[in-house]
């Protein structure tokens, strides 16, 4: 007969989740997230324990979704490694991470202030004076609050560029992270490690980024290299715009703020922790949380994207084009835009 066991405490929900998050994948960042891929099975790689390789992509390892908040990562939790080891900063890799995390979360802040009255200004008033001039006065009131210097580079393209910047850096460190856990040392090893995979919301942002891009271009920089400045760009410079070219015009404005609004609304929603991974209840009620949770986020980013278009494109969109002084000014900085100049020179 073998020997008594051991008394053992009863194993609980929140022992079971604390022991997955000891798990060495979660050296890159732990956080109750759904994805319970086995990131960590060195076997998988051709260089692993037993030289085997499972045939799949990226030789059986898919890469898992990574959390978005700082405070999703438990130190305590992670390897020696992690806690100990340094780059040339001095900084561990949980450091890094937490830094790089805190960065790319708290760069949204300011940014949200300015999109909070640009909205205001371009799709609620226009909604509730149904008259563009008058909407207009309203957006050139309050624009030099946040198109003066320096409240537009500190609010906007500072705090954008460092959003966007430290998220690639994640992603690099986060694949660097995991070569270096399974000893990938030869160029070849390093290429078959799996990159992060790029959740919908970080997808939009890459692909917004661009089009704000171009925006900045229509609206700030191009007029202010014809004409020194850009006091007179506002509704109906936007509205001249569009009756120049009404399928582009509608097709581009549409795509820009559908994008814009599911990026916002659904990375909000992950930095406030109300997205559906953060509903760690299991069994049919759990899945059923989730499900309903993601319809609720789309909603809401559906009602902001529709309400922009509306007051937009409806109400803005509508106005047709200028005339006189107005209409050679705008046409003469439209003629100066890259790509679409050519529309509107005579």
């Amino acid at each position: 007969m073998s020997g008594p066991t051991p008394d053992l405490p009863p194993l609980t929900t929140s022992d079971t989740r604390s022991s997955i998050s000891a798990i060495p994948l979660h050296e890159v960042e732990p956080s109750p997230v759904e994805d319970d891929e086995d990131y960590n099975n060195g076997d998988s790689y051709p260089w692993g324990s037993n030289g085997t390789n499972k045939s799949s992509d990226h030789n059986g390892i898919s890469p898992p979704d990574y959390p978005t908040n700082p405070s999703d990562i438990d130190i305590e939790k992670l390897s020696a490694s992690a806690r100990r080891s340094t780059n040339f900063l001095g900084l561990t890799p949980a450091r890094t991470l937490h830094i790089l995390s805190a960065v790319q979360k708290y760069a949204t802040f300011p940014p949200t202030l300015f999109l909070a009255m640009h909205y205001t200004n371009t799709a609620l008033i226009p909604l509730v004076t149904r008259n563009v001039r008058e909407a207009d006065t309203y957006l050139l009131l309050t624009r030099p609050y946040y198109q003066s210097f320096p409240l537009e580079p500190l609010m906007v393209f500072a705090p954008v560029a460092l959003h966007v910047a430290t998220g690639i850096a994640l992603r690099i460190h986060r694949r660097r992270v995991v070569a270096k856990r399974h000893g990938a040392e030869t160029h070849a090893q390093r290429k078959s490690i799996p990159w992060p995979k790029v959740s919908l919301t970080s997808a939009l942002g890459y692909i917004m980024y661009p089009l704000l891009v171009g925006h900045v271009l229509v609206m700030r920089i191009t007029p202010k290299e014809v004409e020194g400045s850009s006091a007179g760009v506002g509704l109906r410079y936007f509205a001249h715009g569009i009756a120049h070219n009404p399928l582009i015009g509608h097709l581009g404005y549409a795509t820009f703020v559908t994008i814009a609004s599911w990026h916002f609304v659904t990375g909000a929603a992950k930095y406030l922790k109300l997205s559906r991974e953060y509903i760690t209840e299991g069994g049919l009620s759990g899945s059923l949380r989730r499900k309903w949770r993601s319809r609720i986020i789309n909603g809401v980013a559906a009602s902001v994207a529709a309400v922009w278009i509306a007051g937009g494109l409806g109400v803005v969109g509508r106005a047709g084009m200028a005339t006189g002084w107005e209409a050679k000014s705008w046409d003469k900085i439209y003629g100066a835009v890259p790509l679409i100049g050519a529309m509107f020179r005579s």
